[in-house]
């Protein structure tokens, strides 16, 4: 006999096109940043990050292999390139590894975000 009950576990799985793709778990934050492509500052409010890449919403018109940098607190202007665009939201691969240590006192500096979005 089927579950009286809907199944919610889509509601945890993430709206993120690349979330399949990911070598590491991002960590969920809610913090403002800006974001620098082809030499302007765009606002950008970080959604997740791991030491490999993150998620952002901005206003800024990046395409998908934009090279860009991000403002992170303790690493400052750290590159990288777009992946995905999508309803102004773009997810960045960094061109280089964000040590771990480097990583967990960066992260201990961002507010976390208790809901996917």
């Amino acid at each position: 006999m089927p579950s009286v009950f809907a199944s919610l576990s889509h509601l945890n799985q993430s709206r993120d096109p690349a979330a399949n793709q990911r070598r590491v778990q991002r960590d969920l934050v809610d913090m403002v940043s800006h974001i620098t492509a082809q030499g302007r500052t765009h606002g950008a409010r970080i959604i997740n990050i791991s030491a490999l890449g993150l998620m952002c919403r901005t206003d800024a018109p990046l395409a998908m292999g934009e090279r860009v940098t991000i403002w992170l607190p303790v690493v400052k202007d750290h590159a990288g390139d777009v992946r995905w665009s999508e309803d102004g939201r773009i997810g960045v691969e960094f061109l280089k590894r964000i040590e771990p240590h480097v990583y967990d006192a960066m992260l201990s500096l961002i507010p976390p975000r208790q809901t996917a979005w």
